[in-house]
Order: C-alpha cells, then structure tokens, then sequence
C-alpha cells in the first residue's frame, strides 16, 4: 500500500465500520407479544382481553398500538387499510411496555357493534364483527418513532350444535 491509497482505504474502513454499526443498531429495535395471539372473536374477549406486551422503547414513551386491516376489511369509522388504533401504553424506566385492549375498543373495533343510544349500552343485533383471519399488529412510538409487529390470529367460533 503505497501513500496515495492509505487514505483511500481508510476512509472506506471507516465507512464499512459505520454502516455495520448503524445496521446493528437498526436491528436492535422493539419488540411485542400479543397473550393471546389466537382468539376466537367472542365475548370472553371482554372478560379476558388482549394484552400487549413489548421492550426496547424509550423510558417514559407513550407508545400506540395500532390494528392494521388486511385488504378488504372494512371498519367503521376507518379509511381502507388505515390503521386503527385498539391500545395505547406508556413505557416503564427500562422501556418495557405492558397494556391491555380494553373493552370497548373490543366492542367498537373487534365487533363492530351499534350503539342504542336511549338505553346507552352496545347493540350486538348491528354487529358487524371482523372475519376470521390474520391481522397485523403494529406498535409505535411517539418519541423515537421505533416499530414492533406481532400477528393477532381471530379464529372462527365453534360450530354450534
């Protein structure tokens, strides 16, 4: 290697460096689980909802969980394919993140029910519930804008007999 070139090679040592750093650090985001993953679309979701847990966001940072429609699937009061948010939660000192879908997101989102206004309570005979399916979850944080995804399956009810 001759004086010309150690400059040259260098500076390429250095950026390789740099992008093998920066690669490993795009890797190292957040991450969410779904308990459970798998559910049939009933009402014990209301009793035992969906909890969402994740690690790797900021201390402190609210983070938005979001439903994300597959193709065709409609839901009330969303845009095609817009995402639509079930959960929200605030990120502990370690960045870990725990938050559950809470019932009426349940109701509203999941089952898509009408609401009878003069007795103020939900109206399962408008329901429009989601179809069996996979849907991805994503969440994000409003601080570092860091993404997680997990898979809610909703698996058809039991036949009825």
């Amino acid at each position: 290697m001759n004086k010309r070139t150690r400059p040259v090679v260098s500076v390429l040592t250095l950026a390789a460096l740099f992008l093998t750093i920066s690669a490993g650090a795009a890797w190292a985001g957040a991450s969410l689980t779904l308990a459970p993953d798998k559910t049939v679309l009933s009402p014990a979701l209301i009793k035992q909802p969906i909890v969402v847990t994740g690690a790797g966001w900021q201390p402190g940072e609210v983070v938005v969980i979001n439903l994300i429609p597959p193709k065709g699937v409609i839901i009330q009061g969303a845009d095609a394919g817009e995402p639509v948010g079930i959960a929200n939660g605030v990120a502990d000192d370690q960045g870990n993140l725990k938050t559950t879908v809470e019932a009426l997101t349940v109701l509203m989102t999941f089952f898509q029910v009408g609401w009878d206004d003069a007795k103020a309570k939900p109206d399962f005979s408008q329901a429009k519930p989601l179809p069996p399916g996979s849907y991805p979850i994503e969440a994000v944080g409003t601080l570092s804008d860091l993404k997680a995804g997990a898979t809610l399956t909703l698996e058809p009810p039991p036949q009825k007999k």
